[in-house]
């Protein structure tokens, strides 16, 4: 297969800004599948390599001459996920309890073609300030937690609470640029 076609999916504009960074031509094409945690997921990581995986073969399986990539980013604090809050109170919680905590954010990464699988994931530990009422009902009122997993963005406004990181800021925002950038060179 010579220069294949390369599908995003995801429908993250994080992510399609950081894969265009990267210099490589491709399309989008967000898959919708059930995000529901199961028992086989007995880990974040395992959650996580689950769910890009799905994202990748759903999209393959209608674009079968493609490279497609599938990625999923979930924050953890051992093994309590914290997704997008549902409303300000459930923000509160996840804000309280990241809060002068250092918590996990795990990236699950897969890239498939008709005759390749690669799946695997990234974890980077992130350490939060600690935050008063104040500035988690400020943070609130910016708008940006509502979308983003675990209620915070790195890239943006919750950058001003993290005092440390330990790992791919760019799997944090939601794409990790120099495990990618390893894969598709394989796949390319």
């Amino acid at each position: 297969m010579s220069n294949p076609k390369i599908i995003l999916a995801s429908a993250s504009p994080r992510r399609s800004e950081l894969l265009k960074n990267m210099g490589y031509s491709f399309s989008v094409m967000p898959a919708d599948i059930d995000e529901s945690r199961l028992l086989r997921d007995k880990t974040p990581s395992d959650y996580v390599k689950r769910l890009s995986l799905l994202k990748a073969e759903k999209i393959l399986a209608v674009n079968p001459d493609s490279v497609v990539i599938g990625v999923d980013t979930i924050v953890a604090l051992g093994n309590d996920i914290f997704g997008k809050p549902s409303d300000y109170e459930e923000f509160r919680f996840f804000m309280h309890r990241l809060s002068g905590n250092t918590h996990q954010v795990y990236t699950g990464l897969s890239v498939v073609d008709r005759n390749r699988v690669v799946n695997d994931f990234i974890r980077s530990d992130v350490t939060f300030a600690t935050m008063s009422e104040s500035d988690i009902e400020g943070y609130w009122a910016t708008g940006e937690p509502a979308d983003k997993a675990g209620g915070y963005a790195i890239q943006g406004i919750g950058g001003s609470f993290i005092k440390c990181v330990s790992g791919s800021v760019s799997s944090i925002i939601g794409l990790p640029q120099a495990e990618l950038r390893e894969i598709l060179n394989s796949f390319l």
